[in-house]
C-alpha cells in the first residue's frame, strides 16, 4: 500500500510478467529492467492517495521538482512456508526425529554434510503424521490471537450496574478464539483466557465472532445472572467495552 503523504508522485505501471516470489530476496538487487516493457498505466498520487500494488508487480515511481514523500505499507500473509515451519515445531513435542542434534562439524565438514539430506528428509518426514497439519494451524491460530492488545483497563465501575439491556462491543482490532479445554471452554485474547463451563460455549463463539455492539441479554445459551456476569468479566478484562446506556 502506497500512501501519499506529502506532494505528488507518478507510478509508472508495467505490463510486464509479475516477478516470483522466489526471486523478492532483500539481500538481492530489487532493480528490474524495465526497458523495452509496454506500459500499463500511470498513476498520479496527491496526498491523502492510496494505491495498491500487488506482490511482483513491476513498478517504478516519479517525483517533480516539489518536494514528495509517501509511505509504504507491506502485508505479509501466511505462507505455504508459514505452515511448515509451525506444524514441523509443534511436531516436536511428539516426534523426537525434529529433536535431533546436528552431528559435530556440520557446517565445515564435507563428509558430514552428505548425511544432512537423510536426517533431514528423516526429520521431515514427522509431519506426515495426519495430526501434525491440525497442531501446525492450531499454532498459527494460538500466533495470531497472541498479537491482539487489550485496551487499558478502564474504572471498575465500568462493570458495575450492568444488567441485560447494557450495550457492550468488542474491542478491536482484537483477534480471539473459543478452545475446548478439560473443564469446559475458553476464551483466548491477547494473553489471557476467561474460563467457563460448557453450557458457554454458544455465548463465548457468539462473542468471539461478532463485531456489532449488542446487548447483553442478547449472550444465547445463559440465563440472565449468566449472562451478565460473563459480561462483567469480559469488560472488567478489556474485551468488550461498555457503550454509553443512550
Amino acid at each position: 500500500m502506497i500512501l501519499q503523504i506529502q506532494g505528488s508522485k507518478t507510478w509508472h505501471l508495467y505490463d510486464g510478467p509479475v516477478v516470483p516470489p522466489h526471486e523478492l530476496q532483500p539481500e538481492k538487487d530489487k532493480a528490474v529492467a524495465i526497458d523495452g516493457l509496454p506500459l500499463l498505466t500511470d498513476v498520479c498520487l496527491e496526498v491523502g492517495d492510496v494505491l495498491y500494488l500487488p506482490r511482483g508487480r513491476i513498478h517504478a515511481a516519479e517525483t517533480n521538482s516539489e518536494p514528495s514523500a509517501h509511505l509504504t505499507v507491506g502485508f505479509h500473509p501466511p505462507t505455504m512456508l508459514t505452515l511448515a515451519i509451525a506444524a514441523l515445531k509443534s511436531q516436536r513435542f511428539h516426534d523426537d526425529r525434529l529433536n535431533a542434534y546436528l552431528p559435530p562439524r556440520h557446517l565445515d565438514d564435507a563428509d558430514v554434510q552428505a548425511t544432512l539430506g537423510v536426517l533431514l528428509r528423516d526429520a521431515v518426514n514427522a509431519v506426515e503424521d495426519p495430526s501434525a497439519i491440525a497442531r501446525g494451524l492450531d499454532a498459527l491460530a494460538d500466533a495470531l490471537v497472541r498479537r491482539g492488545r487489550c485496551p487499558p483497563i478502564g474504572p471498575i465501575s465500568n462493570a458495575a450496574r450492568i444488567d441485560g439491556q447494557t450495550v457492550v462491543r468488542k474491542y478491536q482490532p482484537l483477534y480471539s478464539r473459543v478452545k475446548a479445554v478439560a473443564d469446559g471452554v475458553s476464551l483466548q485474547f491477547a494473553s489471557l483466557s476467561v474460563r467457563a463451563g460448557a453450557d458457554h460455549k454458544a455465548a463465548m463463539q457468539f462473542i468471539s465472532s461478532t463485531t456489532e455492539p449488542f446487548r447483553v441479554r442478547e449472550l444465547p445459551g445463559l440465563n440472565a445472572e449468566q449472562q451478565i456476569e460473563l459480561a462483567r468479566s469480559l469488560i472488567v478484562s478489556g474485551f468488550l467495552i461498555r457503550l454509553p446506556d443512550d
